[in-house]
């Protein structure tokens, strides 16, 4: 099917599937029309460590000056929280057979083949430049602990896919 094609499907689906939700019937497979993405997650472990060690200092501070205030202790206890948040929420990287999404900002960013100027991995990190843009996305074993070579095996398929350049460079 062409790309036209496909997004009409999509938009068609998504109609009759309010019509079928008001109505109270099934939903149609939205599985099927969906595309199937293999999805690699890492682990985020850089910011709630830092977030964590901003919290025992500032626990440290406010009990060495005695402050018995409860505004000290919720700041503690926030970045303590933060923390914990932050390192239970997995970063991942879903790629499709011509788009790859990641979640930036709070915000999952999906980006088309055709948008991908190259694909360049190293030892430890995956860097993807967009076409016309000054964006890159890094995507790195020291900060989101990503399986990078079985990233790379599948960003090479993706790359002999669609055309994109893919270079593997030794570090």
């Amino acid at each position: 099917m062409s790309r036209k094609w496909e997004r009409m499907v999509e938009k068609n689906s998504k109609q009759l599937n309010q019509r079928r939700k008001k109505t109270g019937a099934q939903p149609i497979s939205v599985a099927a029309a969906q595309e199937q993405m293999d999805v690699f997650k890492g682990r985020s472990w850089f910011l709630p460590a830092l977030l964590v060690a901003c919290s025992l200092f500032f626990a440290v501070v406010s009990s060495t000056l005695a402050e018995t205030q409860s505004f000290y202790w919720i700041t503690v206890l926030g970045y303590l929280v933060l923390g914990v948040m932050y390192f239970l929420r997995r970063p991942y990287v879903k790629v499709g057979r011509n788009k790859l999404s990641t979640r930036r900002l709070g915000i999952e960013k999906f980006f088309g083949a055709d948008e991908i100027e190259e694909i360049s991995v190293q030892r430890g990190s995956i860097a993807i430049q967009m076409k016309g843009k000054k964006t890159r996305w890094v995507l790195s074993k020291f900060q989101s602990l990503y399986d990078i070579p079985a990233l790379s095996a599948r960003l090479k398929k993706f790359a002999e896919t669609n055309g994109i350049s893919y270079k593997e460079e030794a570090a």
